[in-house]
């Protein structure tokens, strides 16, 4: 009798096509051809990946012993080709098999990685073709980035802005230790502008030059006359009060002209306030809003807006809050539940540039990063707002729990590295005492093991709660206990103090559930249960009315009047 487990059996009987791969690697650590491999996966539709059995027919498991931090690589991987694959290990007796299950990439953006995006071909793995990267294109419907600009010329270009690209491409492809990549670094350090812009598909082989290169480099005056709704509008009031802006900036070049100085201002010790906390003795200052998540929001803002409606992005700033609203509202397979899970982008030129110089954190959508960014923060989760034709985006600066970020810093970052958007939002609805929503309770039980979560009772009266790490963290050993609620033994005290002080009358078992208001009526009975196991207590008979009694007279009950 085989004692591999039938799914794994079910994955070796199959074929190797376009939705399967397997490989021995044995011992080989191959992450780069790992990363190509489930880009192309995902660009066939998904599939599954499988490691540790042999890629000829019939299959055997050979093993592999390479990635034992299973958990780490797997969010590495995430993070290079901006999709959420799964991994299961499965231990046999012919040795240790990885499946890696690969989704298919977002809509309208092919799964890519270094601005390289991948298919098979037979045995082999070759760039993804233009026919089929025009099909994934065109599941949104036009690319209006990628639609030229009738009479722009590279003349209308600013050649700062175009440095200011090449500078951040560069340093992108530098931050990679590969040999390959700095081959790369050093060969888009020598482009001249206009094939700079050919191989950014940014300058067509006609000359023509497509909306993406006016959005990101165009001048004041060509901006203006092509695209004038192509700007962004800052603004900064000190109070919410309507009223005119004690600042306000119009932004009418391209992106890359601009964007380092929206940040110096936003930045600004009297615009972006810095919170002070102290944990044990060190204090420590967090700003209303850090970099990342801001820069985030404005990419979003200018990458997925709709170019054809004539309104301008807007970000409306107080020390408090940032609000960033762009023109155009979600596409129709996002809704605002989902923005956390489905990726679609409106203009997928623009996001390939971004992507390119490592501006963007997953498919042109770091809206994980910024919620990531508000938990780990201790601030209230970000608000969005979507309309027909605008989508609005509200970031809150106000730190709310001092004590929570000691926590955190007493789990520590690198562990914390091991969890995703959807293990911080658990946290953070613990944090604030608000029901876990029912697609994140499978990842209750991880948290609870990994230490960071406490189950409190069990059946339906169980709470979740922050681990005893919380308290000590902050010093509040009496808060855990508010937290916590009476503990077995505690709860068992009060029951009996109160049979006692009952005497000969006894209790019914609905007055002794008054004692315990927040255990369900079986906890209690469990309790009692366990009393009269050691003795203190009498069940009740049959006859007797259900009182419970206690063996004990320390206490007599208060004389009648």
């Amino acid at each position: 009798m085989s004692m591999i487990p039938p799914r794994l059996q079910q994955i070796l009987d199959g074929l190797e096509d376009e939705n399967c791969e397997f490989k021995e690697w044995k011992t080989k650590d191959d992450f780069d051809g790992l990363t190509k491999y489930t880009c192309a996966l995902a660009n066939e539709g998904g599939g599954k990946m499988v490691i540790g059995v042999s890629d000829k027919r019939p299959r055997r498991i050979v093993g592999t012993r390479i990635w034992p931090q299973m958990e780490v690589t797997r969010k590495s991987l995430n993070r290079r080709i901006h999709l959420n694959t799964q991994w299961e290990e499965i231990i046999t007796p012919g040795g240790r098999v990885l499946v890696i299950t690969v989704p298919r990439h977002a809509y309208g953006l092919p799964a890519a990685w270094d601005g390289r995006a991948w298919m098979r071909e037979n045995d082999s793995l070759v760039p993804l073709t233009e026919a089929r990267r025009k099909e994934i294109w065109e599941e949104v419907g036009k690319d209006f980035s990628a639609e030229i600009c009738p009479g722009l010329s590279i003349g209308d270009l600013k050649p700062e802005a175009i440095e200011a690209f090449r500078g951040a491409w560069v340093n992108t492809l530098r931050a990679r230790r590969e040999e390959a990549m700095q081959r790369d670094a050093e060969r888009v350090e020598r482009l001249q502008h206009e094939q700079l812009l050919r191989d950014t598909e940014l300058l067509n082989p006609d000359g023509t030059l497509v909306n993406a290169a006016l959005i990101l480099f165009g001048t004041r005056q060509a901006v203006r006359r092509h695209l004038a709704q192509a700007e962004l509008i800052y603004e900064f009031r000190n109070t919410p009060a309507s009223g005119p802006a004690d600042l306000r900036l119009e932004f009418q070049e391209g992106f890359f002209s601009w964007y380092d100085l929206l940040w110096q201002n936003l930045n600004e010790p009297s615009r972006n306030p810095r919170q002070t906390f102290q944990t044990g003795l060190f204090v420590r200052q967090l700003p209303s809003f850090a970099e990342r998540p801001v820069r985030e929001a404005i990419l979003n803002a200018v990458c997925h807006r709709d170019y054809l409606l004539g309104n301008s992005v807007f970000l409306r700033h107080t020390p408090t809050t940032l609000i960033v609203e762009s023109p155009g509202g979600l596409l129709p397979q996002v809704t605002v539940e989902t923005l956390l899970d489905r990726q679609a982008t409106r203009n997928r030129r623009l996001a390939e540039i971004f992507q390119r110089c490592g501006m963007v954190e997953r498919s042109g959508q770091g809206m994980n990063l910024i919620y990531e960014d508000a938990i780990t923060s201790a601030k209230q989760l970000p608000t969005p707002d979507a309309a027909p034709y605008q989508f609005k985006l509200s970031l809150h600066g106000v730190v709310q729990d001092p004590s929570f970020l000691a926590y955190l810093e007493r789990v520590g970052q690198e562990k914390m590295r091991l969890y995703d958007t959807a293990h911080l939002l658990v946290l953070d609805a613990v944090r604030r005492d608000t029901s876990i929503p029912d697609t994140l309770k499978p990842l209750v039980d991880r948290l609870v093991s990994d230490g960071l979560l406490e189950r409190v009772s069990r059946g339906r009266g169980s709470r979740i709660i922050l681990s005893r790490t919380f308290s000590h963290a902050i010093g509040e050993s009496a808060a855990y206990t508010r937290r916590k609620g009476l503990d077995q033994e505690e709860s068992k005290l009060l029951l009996h103090k109160h049979l006692v002080h009952k005497g000969e009358r006894g209790a019914l078992l609905d007055e002794l559930g008054e004692v315990l208001p927040s255990k369900t009526k079986r906890q209690v009975q469990h309790l009692l249960r366990l009393l009269a196991e050691d003795g203190k207590a009498t069940p009740p008979r049959r006859g007797r009315g259900g009182l419970w009694k206690s063996t004990s007279s320390e206490l007599q009950p208060p004389p009648k009047d």
